[in-house]
């Protein structure tokens, strides 16, 4: 009976099905550690589904009561650059109480003294030139522009502004009083102080406003890709752990004439917020706002910007609003202009308004649309993996090849048709991991039952092994051969490298320089991949990447092109991450070259490595040295712009000979087609003036080269060739071909 045991278990231990269930065991502990630790491009991926989904929460129409009062470019023409005296933003509030509207929410900081008021003036000129100012004849309420602006504040319905810092020394700076937060829940509820995150400091209004009007924190919470999905409703800052509302929140608050927030609480923090107090004719009544663990909430914008009216702040102080717009509703005061920084990005638009991001919470708050991520999500996804993992276990291990993909397909369906009833009703489950156990799981058991027959045709193949001839191996390791023999080809070379790279290092340790350059590689790698391109190698910061070998790539060179335009357009996305985590922006250049080289296997007899060489490969890396002198982020040589066949506009650079070289070659900068047309006119200009330049008419050439700059200033190419024309202007050249010769690398 003893000896029975082992030999069963044993039997047991070789059975397929054995085999199959501890894979299947091992892949759904894996995806639970999976779930658990959140690896980085996962949690993104989960994102993204998390934007798929926003529209099955899209209202058909918009919230009527919130409205953005722009500081807009028309504004700023006509009152002058931000910012502006505060009499200005006085009036405007006075306006806007004028056209009746409930509350008025100021995305402004109003941190330091207006430095336009007269006694600041007077100040300032005493110190720094001892010169009196006299202002006796300046009525005594325009000596100091902040008070007129804490007078106006005081007579109308305005929440301020504030900013949080939740990172670097503790700054407690004196805070003025705030909401009465009344706490419910269940025993063991986590208190808000120890839920609710907390400011280590805090950038309030100034001392003799910030008494006159509520404050509300203006705060946003970017996702790790550096979109907005959620927004805090409420932290906690002041020397005393204040509880301090969203300046959405407060300005509904204020229009509802209401100082108390319900904050009801469970063992993981915070589950929602209620509003106390009445009800106003204009706003309808506030259902409860969903918030997570940490008080922020889940904002479900329902389109991109100017889904929420805009008033021109020009035209309230004019008095030309239509008051329609603005009687009974909210007002937010803030501004759409890219001069004044406060752009965002949110999932259906990368260049979205600050202030209408605080529209859209208020309008989630109004209609009860928010998206409430529950705490019980993470249960629910282990369930769903447990029992979504067995199923394509026994699915997988079980069923007949033929029916695998069905199998899947339905299991998948059902996890992505579930997930979207569950957001349609406002709660967000991602399918993600159980669409990987799925995956995951059929991945794993289909390799498990292909070894299984392999291995069971090799016992067959070892007993037949003097019936099989050796010569298909031959024959892959020939093709393998020649595959990456030596060979001259026709290729498409790219040379990219970091500007000043070195005086940036310098200020990072060692380590981040790493972590720098890795984050900058990863992508820019994954462009040249994705592209067909075969990577060479890493030199320092700079990248080598060629095209057409050793397989033939056809369209080489415009691919090449492709993907120098595509880094280029990267790094702006990367550039904000990388700004956030190292304090730094990174800016490339990029050369591309297409002719003859020599490619294959180079090195020791050690070490090999499968790259090229040849003169047309120094002649790519000089021209990538030509990006700063013509102020372009692309250059690229006369034979990869012919060889694009029309996928690309070009603007002509210059006839050059590189340093090193004795034959002249063209240069270009490329730009998308739609970039070509919309600068068609300057092109046109920028030709014009060159075949004076190329014809030897100096000075026509640097009258044109002139008149480019005054329209396009901060174009550094027509500043460079004004100087250039005038350089030959003064000392003509006796043999002039219109080819300029490079000195320096």
């Amino acid at each position: 009976m003893k000896a029975a045991f082992p030999v069963a278990l044993r039997r047991i231990s070789q059975a397929p099905w054995f085999s199959a269930a501890l894979t299947g065991l091992a892949v759904i502990l894996g995806m639970m550690i999976l779930y658990i630790a959140q690896p980085l491009p996962i949690a993104r991926l989960d994102l993204k589904i998390y934007d798929s989904l926003l529209p099955l929460r899209a209202a058909p129409e918009p919230s009527p009561v919130p409205v953005i009062i722009d500081l807009d470019e028309a504004s700023l023409r006509e009152y002058g650059q931000w910012p502006w005296p505060r009499y200005l933003v006085a009036d405007l509030l006075k306006a806007l109480n004028g056209y009746g509207v409930a509350a008025i929410g100021l995305d402004i900081m109003f941190a330091e003294p207006d430095r336009s008021s007269p006694e600041r003036l007077r100040e300032s000129l005493r110190r720094d030139r001892d010169a009196a100012l006299n202002l006796g004849g300046l009525p005594p309420d325009l000596h100091d522009f902040d008070l007129l602006l804490a007078d106006a504040l005081r007579r109308t319905p305005a929440v301020l502004g504030f900013y949080g810092h939740f990172g670097g020394e503790a700054e407690n700076p004196e805070m003025p009083p705030s909401i009465n937060c009344i706490e419910q829940g269940v025993p063991d509820a986590i208190p808000l102080e120890r839920s609710l995150q907390a400011a280590e400091s805090a950038v309030p209004p100034l001392p003799v406003l910030r008494d006159k009007a509520p404050l509300g924190f203006i705060n946003v919470a970017p996702d790790g890709d550096g979109l907005v999905r959620k927004a805090p409703l409420l932290i906690r800052a002041g020397a005393e752990g204040t509880i301090y509302p969203s300046l959405a929140l407060r300005t509904l608050m204020l229009a509802l004439g209401s100082k108390n927030l319900i904050v009801r609480s469970g063992p993981y923090g915070p589950e929602s917020v209620r509003i106390g107090g009445r009800t106003v004719p204009s706003i309808p009544p506030i259902p409860p706002i969903p918030v997570d663990g940490q008080g922020a909430m889940h904002i479900p914008f329902i389109g991109p910007r100017g889904t929420y009216p805009y008033v021109s702040t020009a035209d309230v102080l004019r008095g030309n609003a239509p008051p329609e717009t603005l009687q009974g509703r909210i007002a937010f005061v803030g501004t759409s202009a890219p001069g004044l920084l406060d752009i965002r990005a949110m999932p259906f638009d990368p260049v979205y308004p600050g202030v209408e991001i605080h529209a859209a919470v208020l309008d989630a708050i109004l209609t009860g649309n928010a998206v409430s991520v529950p705490p019980w999500t993470p249960a629910a996804q282990a369930l769903g993996i447990l029992v979504f993992g067995l199923a394509a276990a026994l699915a997988f291990s079980l069923a007949r090849p033929r029916i695998y993909l069905p199998v899947a397909a339905a299991l998948v369906a059902v996890t992505i048709i579930f997930s979207r009833r569950l957001f349609s009703s406002g709660l967000f489950l991602s399918p993600l991991y159980v669409v990987i156990t799925v995956a995951l799981m059929g991945a794993c058991l289909v390799f498990l039952r292909f070894w299984q027959e392999e291995r069971q045709k090799l016992i067959l193949r070892n007993a037949f092994s003097r019936y099989v001839s050796p010569e298909i191996v031959r024959r892959i390791t020939k093709l393998r051969g020649n595959l990456f023999a030596g060979e001259e080809r026709e290729l498409s070379i790219l040379f990219t490298d970091i500007r000043g790279f070195t005086s940036l290092s310098e200020k990072l340790s060692p380590q981040q320089v790493v972590n720098l350059l890795n984050r900058y590689f990863t992508p820019m790698t994954a462009l040249v991949r994705e592209h067909s391109g075969t990577m060479d190698k890493f030199i320092g910061d700079a990248l080598m990447a060629f095209w057409n070998a050793p397989l033939d790539v056809p369209e080489h060179p415009a691919r090449a092109v492709s993907v120098a335009l595509a880094m280029q357009e990267k790094l702006l996305t990367l550039n904000g991450e990388l700004q956030a985590e190292f304090g730094v922006e990174l800016r490339i250049g990029a050369g591309i070259h297409t002719g003859p080289a020599y490619v294959g296997n180079m090195g020791s007899a050690e070490l090999v490595n499968y790259t090229l060489i040849g003169d047309n490969v120094n002649l790519a890396s000089r021209l990538e040295g030509l990006c700063p002198r013509y102020g372009v982020g692309v250059v690229v040589s006369g034979e990869a712009r012919d060889g694009c066949a029309g996928a690309f506009a070009f603007q002509y650079l210059d006839t050059i000979r590189v340093k090193g070289k004795s034959q002249p070659v063209s240069v270009y900068a490329p730009m998308r087609p739609e970039a070509g047309a919309a600068r068609r006119e300057e092109l046109l200009a920028w030709d014009e003036a060159c075949c004076f330049y190329r014809s030897g008419d100096f000075a026509k050439a640097a009258a044109a080269f002139a008149g480019l700059c005054e329209c396009f200033p901060q174009a550094g190419l027509y500043a460079a060739y004004r100087e250039r024309a005038q350089t030959l202007l003064q000392n003509p050249p006796e043999h002039w071909d219109g080819i300029w010769t490079a000195t320096s690398k």
